[in-house]
Parts: C-alpha cells; structure tokens; sequence
C-alpha cells in the first residue's frame, strides 16, 4: 500500500514537472544576422533588432548585389533599412529588392539616373521610407514611384532634376500616404502648381538648395495639412499671402538664404499658426507695424543678416507669445524709442553686429527673464529710463561697443541683471558703471577697458555676485575693503592691471573668495597681513612679481 502511495506521488510530481518545464530562450534581438556571412557577400548585416535587420551594399554591383539580396530573402527575415552606397550603378532595375520584407531603402553616393518602372514591385506594401542621396537622378522616377502606396516619406537629396511635371503625383498610390517630401540641393526650378496638388496628407515639404526663382499665386493649392515648409537657399526675391493662402496649420517656414527684398503687407495674414519664421540672409531692409500683423502665436522669428536699417515704433507690439527676435548683423543705427515695449515672452533679443550708437529712452521696456545682445557694436550713448521695468534680464551683452559712461538713472530701480558684458569698452572707473540697482547680479565682467580706480561704495548690495572680472585694465587704484559687502564672491581677477601694492586692508575679510588672479601687473610691496586670510585659496600671481614685492618687503 505503501509502494502504491509513493508511485501515485511521483506520478503527480512528473505530471507537475512537464508543466512548469520552460525553454531557455537567450537574450537579445528578435532578428538575427545570418551565420553564414559569405552568403550576404558583398552584403554585410550590420545590426540585429527587435524589429528588424540593417543591411549594407558598399562598393558593388547591381549583379552581385542581386545575388546577396536573393540569399538573404531565404531567411524570410524582415530587414529595417537596406543601404546601397557607393555603387556602380546608373540603372536601377530587375528584381533586386522583389522577395525581401523592407522598410527603409537608402540609396546614397550612387551615379543613379534612372529608375525603371518595375524597380520596387515586391517591396511596394513593405517600404515607408526612401532616401535617394547624391544620385545623378535626371528625372523624378515617376513610373517607379506610382506603386509605393504604404511610402510616408520620400528625400531625393543631391540630384539633377530640373523639373515637375504636372502629372508628377496624379494616380500614384504614395498620394493618400506620403507624409514628408523632401527634393532638395539640385537644380528644380519653380515647380508647376498642379504637381503637388494631389499629396493631400503632406505635413512637411522641404525644398531647399534649389534653383527657384518665382513663387506663383496659389503655388501651395490644396496643401491644407503642410505644417513645415522650407525654402532656403534658393532666388526667390517675393512672397506675400497669394504664395502661401492654402497653408492655413503651417507653423515652421524658412525662407533663409534667398533673394528677398522686403517682407510685404499681410505676407502670412493666413497663416495664424506660424510659430518659426527664419528670414535671415536676405536683402530685406525695412520693418514696420504692419510686417507682423496678426502672427500672435509667433515664438521664434529669425532676420540676421539682412540689409533692416528702419525699425518702426511697435513693430513687434502683435507678436505677443515671441521668444526670439535674432536682428543680428544688419545696419540698425539706433534702438529707438518703445522699439522692444511688452515683450512679457521674449528669451532672446539679438542686436549684435549691427551700426546701433546710440539706446534711446525707453526702448527696453516690461522685458522678463531675457537676454538682450547688443556686443560689436558703436554704441557710445545709453539715454536715462533705456530700461524700464526689465526685471531679471538673464544676460546685458554690452561689449565691443564705445560706452565710456552709462547714466545712473539708465536702469530704473527694477531693472537687474544676472549677468552683465561690459568688456572692450572706453570706461576709466568704476564709478561710470550705475550697479545701484543691480541686486541680483552674479557675473561682471569689465575686462579690457581703461578703468583706473574701484572707487568707494561701488559695490552696494549686490549679495549674489560671485564673479568679477576686472582684467586687462589700468586699475591703479582699489578703496580700502570695498570688496567685503559681497558676501558670494568667488572669483575675482585683476591680472594685467597695473597695480603696484598690495595694502592690509586692500581686500578685507572674503570668506566665500575661491580664486583671486592678480598676475601681471607692477606689484612692488604686499603687506604681510594682506593676504594671512586667503591661505585656502589658488591665488594667480606672475612669479617675477611676487618675487620682486617679497624682496621689497
């Protein structure tokens, strides 16, 4: 009974076994490269993953890569991008990519002209992607194309396709699909109105580094969904609301690089939803209150680099949501009078490199959390109440300019910044500086100026001012301890200054200093109790000096 009892137990624990049996199964991707790499030859597999193989074809043949490509459709495994670079191929045709399960095809540094009409059978309801790089394509492959219908983006990058025909897109299957369309850095002219009427789902049309000249009226018809359109680098001397009426969600356009004159009334009244405009390296040279009208959702807007020398009052007043206005290198001569007024969102203003001499009352005003470039520069005047109310500007960028005295009153009492450019600049003592008001200011850097003396109180409550820059200067003269009411200072440089003794009460007590450079200057004597307080810190000096200071001593 005993031995009956003991059977039935084992029984039930092999049944239990068989149950809970599981095979090892070993990390990794899903999809493997074949073992036998000699039948990819000249192929090679170069990355397995979940979802699918990455093949390579560099060097060779249509023939030989053929035979690779038949091989690896034995497998019947997926391949996620197929890249043919560097090919001796001018015709693409046969039944090269007929058996294999393919997403992406990239075609790249291959003297490719044509491709026939049959080239992509077999892989039509697989592909979604089709990148064509640096070919020597003389037309769009239309036939060729008519079958992609599952294809959502198309990139013919470096090719020598002059035109569109206007049947380009009409009865291709890509038309319902295709997301992203990009023709770009060849020899296109002006393509016909008609060609892209058909890619109604199109979210993105790039077409820069062409050869257009013109843009005509109603040039987008039927492009509703289009939200990024690039135009760059191309001749394209006009646009105005004819041109782009149909792209109503457009909400990134750049128009860089051409041949644009003026930026016409009412150019993107219909699209309200822009929010990137790149207009820079153009020939546009004036601005007024009606260049932006009705973009308030506007966040960047780019214009280096143009010929602006006429800035009207309230320009910018209708773009309320703007984080970036980029005006660099142009020849604005003034910042006039409420020129950047209300501007509650506004990151980054750029005026540097322009002709600006002169910053009028008032022309900085209600600016938050901004940085404001005005660097290589003439300005020489900064009128008193420039900056109203421009609470916590992250960065004043004044160097370069020919600023030898800023007025008290040119920031008003809630106008700070965190840091402040001052470099390059005709400033004799530190008195010229208004830093009144500047309670939160952390970095000043005054280097390569004329500053002779850091007179008394020149320092008033600026408690978290952690960097000084004072280098490169003719600074003779420092008050007794005036650097003591700051309680975060942790680096100070006075190097290349002219500085010929080091008294007990120079620096005072600086806890928080952690760096002081004090090398090439005249130093001649250095009291002995100077500097018993900073023995914790790597302070900079040039060796001849402190050798010469110690004998004097």
């Amino acid at each position: 009974m005993a031995l009956i009892h003991a059977a039935l137990i084992a029984s039930a624990l092999l049944g239990l076994y068989h149950q809970v049996q599981a095979e090892y199964i070993p990390p990794g991707p899903l999809y493997r490269c074949p073992k036998e790499k000699l039948l990819l030859h000249p192929c090679s597999c170069d990355v397995e993953s979940d979802q699918g193989l990455w093949i390579s074809c560099n060097n060779t043949n249509i023939a030989s890569m053929s035979l690779a490509l038949n091989n690896l459709a034995t497998f019947e495994l997926p391949i996620e991008t197929l890249t043919i670079k560097s090919c001796h191929i001018a015709r693409l045709f046969g039944s090269l990519l007929y058996k294999l399960k393919l997403r992406v095809l990239r075609i790249e540094e291959t003297p490719l002209e044509i491709i026939d009409e049959f080239s992509f059978l077999g892989v039509n309801n697989t592909l979604n992607e089709l990148h064509i790089v640096n070919s020597s394509l003389l037309e769009l492959p239309l036939a060729a194309f008519k079958i992609l219908g599952n294809i959502t983006v198309l990139n013919i990058d470096g090719h020598n396709i002059s035109d569109l025909p206007k049947e380009a897109f009409f009865e291709s299957e890509m038309s319902g699909k295709l997301l992203k369309l990009h023709i770009v850095n060849g020899h296109l002219n002006t393509p016909p109105i008609e060609a892209l009427q058909p890619l109604r789902k199109l979210k993105t049309l790039d077409l820069h580094g062409n050869r257009i000249k013109e843009l005509k009226r109603n040039q987008f018809k039927g492009l509703r969904d289009v939200e990024i359109l690039d135009l760059s680098f191309n001749m394209i001397p006009k646009i105005d609301s004819s041109h782009l009426a149909d792209l109503t969600k457009m909400s990134w356009l750049n128009v860089s690089h051409n041949s644009l004159k003026e930026l016409t009334r009412g150019a993107f009244a219909r699209n309200t939803v822009l929010r990137v405009l790149n207009m820079s390296f153009n020939q546009i040279k004036k601005l007024d209150s009606n260049s932006f009208r009705g973009m308030r959702f506007l966040r960047r807007l780019f214009l280096s680099d143009n010929l602006i020398g006429d800035v009207g009052r309230g320009t910018f007043g209708s773009l309320q949501r703007i984080g970036t206005i980029d005006l660099a290198r142009n020849l604005i001569k003034k910042v006039d009078y409420q020129m950047f007024f209300q501007l509650n969102f506004i990151e980054l203003l750029d005026l540097s490199e322009n002709q600006i001499t002169e910053v009028q009352k008032l022309a900085f005003k209600d600016l938050y959390l901004s940085t404001i470039n005005m660097a290589k520069n003439q300005i020489s005047t900064i009128e008193s109440g420039a900056f109203e109310n421009c609470a916590n500007v992250t960065k004043l960028d004044l160097s370069e300019n020919q600023l030898r005295d800023i007025p008290k009153r040119a920031f008003d009492e809630t106008t700070y910044a965190t840091e402040l450019q001052l470099a390059h600049n005709f400033f004799t003592s530190m008195e010229q500086i208004p830093l009144h008001n500047m309670t939160g200011l952390k970095i000043l850097n005054v280097s390569h100026n004329q500053i002779e003396t850091v007179p008394k109180k020149t320092f008033p409550k600026l408690y978290e001012l952690h960097t000084i820059d004072l280098s490169y200067n003719n600074l003779s003269d420092i008050f007794n301890s005036v650097f003591t009411t700051l309680f975060s200072l942790r680096t100070l440089d006075l190097s290349h200054n002219s500085l010929e003794a080091i008294k007990p009460s120079t620096f005072g007590p600086l806890p928080t200093l952690l760096r002081l450079d004090m090398s090439f200057n005249r130093l001649e004597t250095i009291a002995k109790s100077a500097l018993t307080r900073y023995n914790h810190i790597p302070t900079n000096w040039h060796r001849e000096e402190i050798c010469r200071a110690l004998t004097k001593r």
